[in-house]
């Protein structure tokens, strides 16, 4: 079996996500610089709102299985809910999938990723703009009101 790698720009790492970019941290006076490597990772946010006020939140997928799978089982789940809920395109109730675009800076770990053996594992160092990288974005990619449930 190969030994594990560090994953090239553009690639899908399994529990943690697409890596978008690799920056180089300027050390200190003496230690060698580090390199944070910056992952994209996707959710698919599966609520329920009244009037475009949320009341339930249904469910959060994960990209867990490869790149946007989260967002393309949270729509055909949530076409199966409105129908069983009999919830139509004029009904006070909506129900809508969020796409949440998060990144986050990890750093590897000289162990395997348990989940995807081809790359080594990382440790996340967190989210959000005080990381310098940008705040979670979210789209909504589908809805009870606007997308046909066929």
């Amino acid at each position: 079996m190969d030994k594990p790698r560090l994953p090239k720009i553009g690639e899908f790492v399994r529990h943690h996500g697409r890596l978008i970019a690799i920056e180089t941290i300027p050390p200190p006076p003496q230690p060698p610089p580090k390199k944070d490597y910056i992952f994209e990772e996707i959710e698919a946010e599966c609520r329920l709102r009244f009037n475009g006020e949320i009341i339930k939140e249904i469910q959060t997928l994960t990209d867990f299985y490869g790149l946007e799978t989260g967002i393309k089982t949270a729509i055909k789940e949530m076409k199966k809910y409105v129908i069983k809920k009999k919830i139509g395109p004029e009904s006070d109730l909506e129900v809508v999938v969020i796409k949440v675009e998060r990144q986050f800076r990890a750093r590897p770990t000289n162990e395997e990723n348990f989940y995807d053996k081809t790359f080594f594992d990382f440790d996340a160092l967190d989210y959000g703009s005080q990381h310098n990288v940008p705040d979670p974005v979210r789209t909504v990619v589908w809805s009870s009101k606007i997308n046909s449930i066929g």
